[in-house]
């Protein structure tokens, strides 16, 4: 039978520690969004096991003693993972997100989307832009982020990066896998959603560029 008071725990740990960390960031999305978190604090999902592919024991491994790593892979069974449509380039997943909370959410609320996102390796998320103000921070891995120029910086573990409305941005990874807390406020509508170039679309070039 399964024990869901210990579930129930694991969602508290996650929902503090996003909080706190979003908190941190000294941003009016930050401090907004660690609001929003607490005012649903005391909420919790129908647990039900979700099916999916996402591998999470390499990027969590990267992450010590962080008190996100017993919770996520408590978990981890039970997320409701979307790794299909633009998240996905090839028949293995290699990008994917989970709404805690939000319009369609594990946790449903008009209010805010947020979650957890998880970028494999050696993977490239085009260029994108959308009406919602969107929060990261990074939990686990150096990605490299390109935010309204060209230029490629390094964002490391406990980092935040913060896009504003219709600001183009793009993430690849090179050596490690990337996992990060995101949130998005404002228009929270994925109508507004565009991208460059669907990753469906791109063929051995897009795969030897995202190992560059």
């Amino acid at each position: 039978m399964l024990d869901f008071s210990t579930l129930d725990r694991a969602w508290s740990t996650v929902f503090d520690q996003f909080a706190q960390r979003v908190a941190a960031t000294a941003t009016g999305e930050g401090l907004e969004t660690a609001k929003l978190l607490q005012a649903h604090a005391n909420r919790r999902p129908h647990w039900q096991l979700h099916a999916h592919d996402v591998v999470l024991a390499g990027t969590l491994a990267a992450m010590d003693r962080d008190p996100l790593v017993e919770a996520l892979e408590r978990l981890s069974p039970f997320l409701a993972w979307n790794t299909r449509g633009v998240f996905t380039d090839s028949s293995a997943t290699n990008r994917a997100y989970v709404e805690l909370l939000g319009p369609d959410g594990m946790l449903q609320t008009d209010e805010i989307r947020l979650g957890v996102y998880w970028h494999d390796r050696h993977t490239f998320y085009p260029r994108h832009r959308h009406e919602a103000v969107e929060l990261y921070h990074v939990v686990s891995g150096t990605a490299l982020w390109q935010h309204v120029s060209e230029e490629w910086v390094p964002r490391p573990p406990d980092s935040f990066v913060l896009h504003q409305s219709n600001e183009d941005h793009a993430t690849k990874t090179l050596d490690q896998p990337l996992l990060a807390l995101w949130s998005w406020l404002g228009d929270i509508s994925f109508d507004t959603y565009s991208m460059d170039q669907a990753p469906a679309e791109l063929g051995t070039e897009f795969r030897d560029f995202a190992r560059n």
